[in-house]
């Protein structure tokens, strides 16, 4: 629907709970008639998900051992800052019922599932070479 808010919620602020927000404008979309095709374009500038940076961190060295050899130590963080990200929200039906339970958000069109997230934690791992 022109004029009208995608989201109703900024994915970027932080500023909402996910458990019990819809953040999806169910107002701005709308189905076609039957048998009919959408006239909506195929890609919007404005929809758009949650910014999610991705960090990453490696730490190594090189040993000589004598003048052929060597051995390389190396760490490698994944999500090095820990940061949790939630999962992107449901928009595959607009006119999906946006159900409530016990004051959390449980299913529905703009639902986010906040039972995983969308990124791990942070991991490691710890790799050496031995070179000749």
């Amino acid at each position: 629907m022109p004029d009208v808010p995608l989201f109703l919620n900024d994915l970027n602020c932080h500023c909402f709970d996910p458990a019990k927000t819809f953040v999806l404008n169910p107002a701005a979309w709308t189905q076609p008639a039957t048998g009919q095709f959408g006239v909506s374009s195929i890609y919007f500038n404005d929809y758009r998900n949650q910014r999610r940076p991705d960090e990453e961190m490696s730490l190594g060295r090189t040993f000589r051992l004598r003048e052929r050899m060597s051995f390389s130590v190396r760490a490698e963080f994944f999500n090095i800052f820990n940061r949790t990200e939630m999962n992107n929200p449901s928009a595959t039906n607009a006119q999906a019922t946006q159900v409530v339970q016990n004051g959390l958000t449980a299913s529905g069109f703009g639902y986010i599932n906040t039972g995983s997230v969308a990124f791990g934690p942070r991991s490691g791992q710890l790799v050496g070479q031995f070179h000749w």
